[in-house]
């Protein structure tokens, strides 16, 4: 099982870290695991990294894209994947700060129809790995 976090990270600093993206992941790692007393602070950094994303864009978008699919569904901005010949169990829910992937596989099908042009920085904390998502 894998858990993937999308942000939208700001093009100012999307150019200081697209060649040495590991500086970003830890700052995002960093932030993941503060404890609460800390958030404050933390937060108003993370405030400053990432845009938000819109929502209602991305929830239609998918929603067009995946509507007519046996193994789709969707309740609110919580999107499914249940694929019994690839034996992938995704889900994806959209926030406006950033958007969450709980999947089976390596690559989930969602992270290949989210636009690549917003400077989308992916991040598995659990297994430390991060990538662009318009290098995948």
């Amino acid at each position: 099982m894998r858990t993937f976090y999308l942000f939208k990270i700001k093009p100012h600093y999307t150019n200081l870290t697209k060649n040495s993206p590991y500086n970003l992941y830890k700052t995002l790692e960093d932030i993941y695991y503060l404890k609460k007393e800390e958030l404050k602070t933390a937060l108003n950094f993370f405030n400053q990294l990432r845009q938000p994303f819109n929502k209602e864009y991305i929830d239609h978008n998918l929603y067009e894209y995946y509507k007519n699919k046996d193994n789709y569904s969707k309740i609110n901005y919580t999107h499914m994947i249940y694929d019994y010949f690839t034996k992938e169990k995704s889900k994806l829910i959209i926030n406006n700060t950033y958007i969450y992937i709980k999947t089976t596989k390596e690559i989930p099908t969602f992270l290949k129809n989210i636009s690549k042009k917003d400077n989308i920085f992916v991040c598995d904390f659990q297994n430390k790995d991060y990538f662009w998502l318009d290098e995948l």
